[in-house]
């Protein structure tokens, strides 16, 4: 296939002067061969062969570009913006994880390419894709590599740091597995240097990350094993995935894996120490549930947490589904908290960028509640995290309170108090409190619901890997305090949706100020919102469900269903109250609520749908 792309291209275009680059295992041998008998120059633009071919300024007819993955194209861009310029620029890629949409690519903005004559996207019939374009005159070819490359994974509107730019990963990329040992290296405190987190290279969070994760999974268990001297996935005695020179993790990878049931890692001889730690670090990232003995004391860049995490032997408790879910989730947060690309640009160094804070906003009714809601935000880790807290029609002196806010403060939490008028209607104190609000990212919160500690980090980090303008929760776990019952529904998670709960939503003040904020409604602002958000061209990515668990009470909510609804199949319940263990509930906040109790006050907030 990769010689009739080749081929085709430079018969179509009629080049007299062309350039091939591939990127990735098994492209060189075709595509310098192809280029060879054509008489055309052929470059490794991966991170062993990348430089500079004369500069943008250097001028030919033609660029064909040949990737294996989406990892192996985006891991080129920073690496290659010394590429010559083109009128006529072809990207393909040779294989991908299934998607939800065509990766259409997207141009640097409107008035840069006006040259444009045509382009055109085109699936591959072994699940690949081709990007051709024409210009008028020649275009820098790297601008046209990075509008691929954020086409491939989607993303915000508006320019958001590294992974917006194609930029990310520019420290770390160039770091070869062969610097600190090489495949059949012998395990042990002696076969290398001592290695840092920073001496492996990052992960492509856009591209490995937990999108696509499968709730259920087929019996079989994969192994990492050594075989002649380096790393193999080995399931039922075949070979799923050869682990790479460089420990290099692709989305191609990670989708082959997703049937498993768990992956154990058998320590020993490896694919050097850093390709090791690396593609474990990967797989940990996508939420390949992995387990084994604890790794050994070279393996000390994965981090204490993982390290923790990867000794779990229990096989056969992975057999249930939310036992495996819930180890999946530790393990890509713990993964993409320390190797993602991200993180490392954010702790880059001096003049490196902070990471951005959110802004809780949090609107009530109910004077009693105030101190329950208090806590769920209190108990938030990982995010730097300031509270807007809205006292809809009463004030500081109502009873328990001022108490309430004091005891937040206490610790030197930031909390912004506000009492708009009774009048208002519930989108317009929303708005209200945006606007006194100082965060970069802005969440919503109700007063009534359970918050696991994580809650804000893992939104943050789903905003993150999946580009999406806004990010919310699966609504899962409902506790019906009336019958005394705790419900999991069947919710799809870990992909781009229509809605979320209104419960727990995170964008940014980009996107609110695009859309106008919340409409000034007082039913129906969260639904009304989303709205906004995908008539602007935006996305809404929905992650999983397990760190948040909505209360019903047989009356007083502004999304009205009988309890039957939640009792319908698909779903597990049981005897009172049974959140996820991602919860980490606090004993004093557990519902005692006796069956038979309600509330009388259909005006409280919380919109739980």
């Amino acid at each position: 296939m990769i010689e009739t792309l080749l081929t085709g291209a430079l018969r179509a275009h009629g080049a007299r002067t062309a350039l091939v680059g591939h990127m990735g295992p098994g492209t060189a041998g075709v595509v310098e061969e192809v280029a060879r008998v054509a008489g055309v120059r052929a470059r490794d633009l991966g991170p062993d062969g990348a430089g500079t071919d004369g500069g943008p300024d250097r001028t030919v007819d033609l660029v064909v570009l040949v990737a294996a993955t989406p990892a192996d194209l985006r891991a080129a861009v920073p690496l290659n913006s010394g590429l010559p310029s083109a009128a006529g620029i072809a990207v393909a890629v040779l294989d991908a994880a299934p998607r939800q949409g065509p990766p259409l690519p997207s141009p640097p903005g409107l008035g840069q390419w006006e040259g444009l004559l045509g382009s055109r996207t085109r699936r591959l019939p072994d699940g690949g894709w081709l990007w051709e374009f024409a210009f008028t005159d020649p275009i820098e070819t790297a601008e046209v590599l990075a509008a691929v490359a954020r086409g491939l994974v989607g993303g915000r509107r508006s320019p958001a740091g590294p992974a917006q730019s194609g930029t990310e990963g520019r420290s770390v990329t160039a770091l070869s597995w062969r610097r600190l040992g090489e495949p059949g290296a012998v395990s042990g405190a002696t076969a290398s240097p001592r290695l840092s987190v920073d001496d492996v290279p990052a992960v492509d969070e856009r591209v490995v990350n937990p999108m696509g994760f499968r709730r259920g999974s087929g019996a079989k268990v994969g192994r990492l094993v050594s075989r002649g001297g380096r790393w193999v996935l080995v399931v039922g005695g075949g070979v799923r995935w050869r682990v790479p020179d460089d420990g290099a993790v692709t989305d191609v990878d990670v989708a082959a894996l997703r049937d498993l049931r768990a992956v154990r890692v058998e320590w020993g001889r490896h694919s050097g120490p850093v390709a090791a730690v690396r593609a474990v670090a990967g797989l940990a990232a996508a939420g390949i549930p992995l387990m084994g003995a604890r790794p050994p004391m070279w393996a000390g860049p994965l981090g204490e947490e993982l390290h923790d995490l990867l000794s779990w032997s229990r096989e056969e408790e992975l057999a249930d589904e939310l036992l495996r879910e819930e180890h999946s989730i530790r393990l890509r947060r713990a993964a993409l908290r320390l190797h993602g690309q991200r993180t490392r640009w954010y702790r880059s160094g001096p003049g490196a960028p902070v990471e951005p804070s959110v802004s809780v906003v949090l609107c009530t009714r109910r004077p009693e509640m105030v101190g329950f809601a208090l806590r769920q935000v209190a108990r938030q880790r990982g995010v730097d995290v300031e509270l807007v807290l809205a006292l809809h029609g009463f004030g500081l002196d109502a009873p328990g309170v001022a108490e309430a806010v004091d005891a937040y403060r206490a610790p030197g939490r930031e909390l912004v108090v506000w009492e708009p008028g009774e009048g208002l209607v519930l989108g317009s104190v929303l708005n209200g409190a945006i606007a006194r609000a100082g965060g970069s990212l802005v969440a919503k919160m109700d007063d009534d619901d359970w918050y696991g500690p994580d809650h804000l980090s893992d939104l943050v980090l789903a905003r993150r890997y999946s580009g999406a303008d806004l990010a919310g929760c699966a609504t899962e776990y409902y506790h019906l305090e009336h019958l005394g019952l705790t419900v999991r529904r069947s919710v799809p998670s870990e992909r781009f949706v229509r809605h979320v709960t209104g419960a727990a939503m995170l964008t940014d003040r980009t996107v609110l100020e695009e859309v106008g904020g919340f409409r000034p409604m007082g039913l129906g602002e969260d639904n009304a919102l989303l709205d906004d958000v995908r008539d602007m061209g935006g996305s809404i990515y929905r992650t999983h469900g397990l760190g948040s668990v909505i209360r019903r009470r047989r009356t007083g909510h502004t999304w009205r269903e009988a309890s039957g609804y939640f009792l319908r199949e698909p779903q597990r319940q049981w005897r009172g109250w049974r959140p996820s263990a991602l919860l980490e509930s606090d004993p004093g906040d557990v519902p005692t609520t006796a069956p038979g109790t309600t509330t009388s006050d259909p005006t409280a907030h919380g919109s739980d749908r």
